[in-house]
């Protein structure tokens, strides 16, 4: 029964690690300030403890019986109360991304599969949760496991991101990142499915004589595809916005010819030609993780060197599984060539990532979340086009604009430095997001150290904060 209570609360990296004292001193510091208790409770309480054994309990034995006995009250109480020794879970994290987390210490369990949803953190706009995945009867959690379908309630952006993984273990680390207002504390993440085993092939040479193929053809026949009302489930590329934005898009008919590419055995190239003056060459993902598995193409000259050759994609067509409609039966690549003269030395070449399992169930933690209080505020008129008035408030998250017309803003026209107290500079260089509506935010990949900043400069105007 000890062992079990150990093992829950305390996630050691590796098991075959022994418990030391400075683990049970850490776990012992959490539960008391958790629980608010008085220094003066705890050492009296390790006094009588100590009496009682002393009497009781032969010298030879009674150091080790102590820390058993003092680790199985605490961390019973500990684990009802939802405390967790974050850092012994989270080492790939820095100090100060770990202080700020909050415990949350909630399980799921479904298909073999425990989801144990670990700490997390929001400010007003973002919020960051970290999740194990681990295996408790085979292999199908692994280093390139790659979440499918999940949820976070609240926001509208979510992203799922493996950034660790304990072979011993067989436990993965996710981090969800979501992006948006959020009205309630409440919290739930959940995972419906997600993909394991990943196998890479880069620049794969698909061997095929592009010229010689599309000399066959007599003609080139397409269909016509209306954005607004047929099943269209993406877009990819440089210009896919100004594709998606047409009237009418045309592909090539479906199932025109069936073109096998060596090794690559969830696919086949189901038709090929030139639609209004653009190389097109269409594939069907016809294996069953044909549906999961994604790749591109590209074209490499005869030295091998890759050519910037502009590419669009479109997935349309739909197919029936267990009762519902899926989208993205066909994927046809769209190159900017425009006769078979240009391919006489070029290659088609692509990047393919394939996946072992597709694993399926219902993995869901639901928890109270406050928001980190910790942040600095100020205000400030941007002079673009028309001028903007914004809020900003500085978290341990990022910088967050609020404010009528914020979401007009690009990353190129806004120009934003941090000064902390002792001259030091944070400048961002990418990671803005409009993510709600008269909402920008500026996602710090390090922690902000909030008390320390001391103004911020924004498109050369100097910005005083002060504390909310």
């Amino acid at each position: 029964m000890v062992a079990e209570e150990i093992e829950e609360v305390i996630p050691i990296s590796n098991p075959r690690d022994h418990f030391t004292e400075q683990n049970l001193t850490h776990i012992k510091k959490l539960f008391y300030e958790k629980a608010r208790l008085e220094a003066n409770s705890q050492r009296n309480s390790q006094k009588n403890s100590t009496q009682l054994y002393k009497r009781r309990i032969p010298k030879i034995i009674y150091i080790p019986i102590a820390a058993i006995l003092s680790l199985t009250i605490v961390t019973g109480a500990a684990a009802a109360m939802g405390v967790i020794d974050l850092s012994s879970i989270l080492q790939f994290l820095s100090g100060d991304r770990i202080n700020i987390l909050r415990p949350v210490n909630k399980t799921s369990e479904d298909q073999g599969i425990r989801m144990q949803t670990l700490g997390a953190v929001r400010d007003g706009s973002t919020t960051e949760i970290y999740v194990a995945l681990k295996d408790l009867t085979e292999d199908r959690v692994n280093a390139s496991l790659d979440v499918y379908d999940f949820h976070v309630s609240g926001g509208r952006s979510h992203n799922a991101k493996l950034v660790q993984y304990d072979p011993d273990e067989k436990t993965a680390i996710i981090r969800f990142l979501v992006q948006g207002k959020r009205l309630s504390n409440r919290m739930s993440v959940q995972i419906s499915s997600f993909l394991s085993g990943a196998n890479k092939e880069e620049n794969y040479d698909s061997g095929l004589n592009l010229s010689e193929l599309l000399s066959k053809k007599q003609q080139t026949e397409y269909d016509t595809l209306d954005p607004l009302k047929d099943w269209i489930s993406g877009w990819g590329g440089e210009s896919a916005l100004e594709l998606s934005e047409q009237e009418f898009i045309h592909v090539l008919r479906q199932d025109q010819t069936h073109i096998k590419l060596p090794g690559i055995n969830w696919m086949y190239i189901s038709n090929i030609g030139f639609v209004d003056g653009k190389l097109h060459i269409q594939i069907n993902p016809d294996d069953e993780m044909g549906r999961y598995n994604h790749g591109y193409f590209f074209f490499t000259d005869d030295q091998g060197n890759k050519q910037d050759i502009p590419m669009n994609s479109v997935s349309y067509g739909s197919y029936i599984k267990g009762g519902t409609r899926y989208g993205g039966d066909y994927e046809e690549y769209i190159f900017d060539i425009s006769n078979s003269s240009q391919l006489n030395k070029l290659q088609l070449k692509g990047d393919f990532t394939s996946y072992d399992q597709f694993v399926t169930g219902k993995w869901e933690t639901t928890f109270d979340l406050k928001q980190d209080s910790l942040s600095k505020t100020g205000k400030a008129t941007l002079r673009l086009d028309e001028e903007i008035r914004t809020e900003i408030v500085v978290s341990s998250l990022g910088v967050t604009l609020m404010g009528k017309g914020v979401n007009q803003i690009t990353s190129e026209n806004l120009h934003m430095e941090l000064y902390l107290n002792d001259g030091t500079s944070i400048h961002p260089k990418s990671g803005f997001l409009n993510i709600d509506d008269n909402l920008m935010k500026w996602i710090s990949p390090q922690t902000i150290p909030v008390n320390e900043v001391n103004y911020l400069m924004l498109n050369g105007q100097k910005v005083l904060l002060q504390d909310p």
